[in-house]
């Protein structure tokens, strides 16, 4: 269950599956994991609940339980310092800017005149989420419309961009 550690800011919230499986636990998770998925209420970060499970485990872990519909992110805690809050405000705006742009010229290239709407969309995105939401949308759009190979460059072009840390 090696696999690489969320944003340790990151806020993980469960789904209505990942309640459902917490209060009658369908036998779907290990004990630890199940551990893990009651100690996931939307308010702790990744990195307090680091202290809850061996070290190397926890990445695999909310990985798995991602996959698996159990949880979402649904925030990032504050900072301690304000300083550093500004810091990484900028640098999450300037990093959410060249995602957008990135993604409006995949998607202009691949749909042609039809990417001005997906353009328009990727602009209004106000974050990340917002963002992958959009492109995922449009990629589907793209699927249907051009292809499997088209859909395929475009993900390939936008995954890096969009994953947890891009």
């Amino acid at each position: 269950m090696s696999a690489p550690l969320p944003d340790p800011r990151a806020i993980y919230a469960p789904t209505p599956a990942g309640t459902a499986e917490a209060e009658n636990p369908g036998g779907a998770l290990n004990h630890v994991a199940r551990r893990l998925l009651v100690l996931i209420d939307g308010k702790r970060d990744v990195q307090s609940l680091a202290a809850f499970v061996r070290g190397g485990e926890l990445g695999g872990m909310i990985a798995d339980l991602t996959a698996a519909g159990m949880i979402r992110v649904a925030g990032r805690s504050q900072p301690a310092n304000p300083e550093e809050a500004q810091r990484q405000a900028r640098a999450e705006e300037a990093g959410l800017a060249r995602a957008k742009r990135m993604c409006a010229e995949v998607l202009r290239n691949e749909m042609g005149s039809a990417g001005h709407v997906w353009e328009a969309r990727v602009a209004d995105a106000v974050d990340r989420e917002v963002l992958r939401r959009v492109v995922r949308d449009a990629i589907e759009v793209l699927h249907q419309r051009a292809g499997e190979q088209a859909a395929r460059r475009a993900v390939a072009a936008l995954k890096p961009l969009l994953g947890p840390q891009g």
